[in-house]
């Protein structure tokens, strides 16, 4: 691992294009996590009468069933771009693979049930879909935490991909979700620590700062640093900041620009603390009245593949941020150097120790977790 500086954020760039162009030439999921099919075989496929889809006189067309009408909440803005550029086209392929009848309605900005309860609203079937962060749960989600570890991750590619590795390896993970069927995983762009008018270089800078916290793990990390973290939801830090109840927040860069935050901050100090987790989630009931070929076609535009396309999509956002929004709005970027990273570093270790003490404790792999994560041997 490596410190945070300009020097990952071209790669990164890179990389988010590069996976941008291979979803845009048909990289279609199969919500497991296997390899997309070569594109030669589909050339292959359609050149074969037999392999065509009710195209051919005689052949009856896929029977999807009884149209239905999913209804799909998120604490989000509507404006966010997640859901204009991912989401509301998400709906249409969903609705076309289905042969329109699969109809996803989106209620933006905590419309069904407010940041923390997004999760459980999904799972009593208040709502069919969610998208959330677990974080927003504190103590619900334990083993969801080590994707949001503090300075685990250079790219939230690498986030996103560690995330279906654990869960891909460990029903422990698996089995956090059992009350919801799993459509999505996925870590945003990764975050930084932004203040209000107290610039932030060294830990000792840190002291007697109120930082919002993200998850129950950045509070743990916060603490350990010398600072006094609060959680909240990302929509509450606003009004937060501006009335002075915190000093500063911990949030991925791309969500600033969503959530506007620019007038009340003064400094961003760049520390690649954490990479935010995300989920989204279905109603257990919902799955199930779906029809065999309707989840079949919810599911090859959902899984693995889906996470890597909004991965992508926040890190774009978060490039645009960081050569726009930031300096348009006079905000502050401050470099760790390597050494003063090197402490942060060495301030939250006893985080993880305990992280994995826990798990161990649950009969949870934990050593094995955060070895995945950072990538050891």
């Amino acid at each position: 691992m490596t410190h945070v500086t300009d020097r990952w954020r071209t790669p990164r760039t890179l990389v988010a294009l590069l996976v941008g162009a291979l979803i845009a030439v048909g990289c279609a999921s199969n919500g497991d996590g296997d390899a997309a099919p070569d594109p030669a075989d589909d050339d292959e496929a359609t050149e074969d009468p037999a392999a065509d889809d009710g195209d051919e006189e005689g052949d009856e067309p896929q029977d999807f069933g009884d149209p239905v009408t999913l209804t799909f909440g998120h604490p989000f803005p509507p404006t966010d771009p997640i859901q204009v550029n991912v989401w509301e086209p998400w709906v249409e392929e969903v609705r076309e693979a289905t042969g329109g009848t699969v109809d996803i309605e989106i209620h933006a900005g905590g419309a069904l049930a407010p940041p923390p309860q997004v999760y459980e609203n999904t799972v009593a079937g208040a709502q069919d879909i969610g998208w959330t962060l677990p974080g927003y749960t504190p103590g619900r989600f334990p083993i969801t935490q080590i994707i949001e570890a503090p300075f685990a991750f250079d790219d939230p590619l690498d986030g996103t991909e560690a995330a279906w590795e654990l869960w891909n390896e460990f029903e422990e993970f698996q089995a956090e979700y059992d009350d919801v069927h799993l459509l999505s995983m996925w870590a945003m762009d990764t975050g930084d620590l932004f203040t209000r008018d107290r610039p932030v270089e060294t830990l000792e800078d840190l002291a007697g700062l109120t930082i919002r916290s993200p998850a129950p793990l950045q509070s743990f990390a916060l603490e350990a640093m010398g600072a006094s973290a609060v959680s909240m939801p990302a929509p509450d830090i606003y009004d937060s900041v501006e009335r002075g109840v915190i000093d500063g927040y911990k949030l991925a860069n791309s969500a600033t620009r969503v959530f506007d935050l620019g007038a009340t901050t003064s400094y961003r100090t760049v520390c690649n603390c954490y990479t935010g987790a995300f989920v989204l989630v279905m109603n257990q009931g919902a799955w199930e009245r779906l029809s065999p070929a309707q989840q079949d076609a919810l599911m090859e535009l959902s899984g693995r593949d889906l996470g890597i396309r909004l991965t992508t999509e926040h890190a774009a956002m978060a490039d645009d941020v960081a050569e726009n929004y930031w300096p348009d709005n006079g905000v502050e970027s401050i470099e760790l150097s390597d050494d003063e990273f090197d402490r942060w570093r060495e301030a939250v270790q006893p985080v993880f120790d305990q992280w994995i003490e826990e798990r161990e404790s649950e009969g949870v792999p934990g050593q094995a977790m955060v070895d995945r994560v950072f990538g050891a041997n």
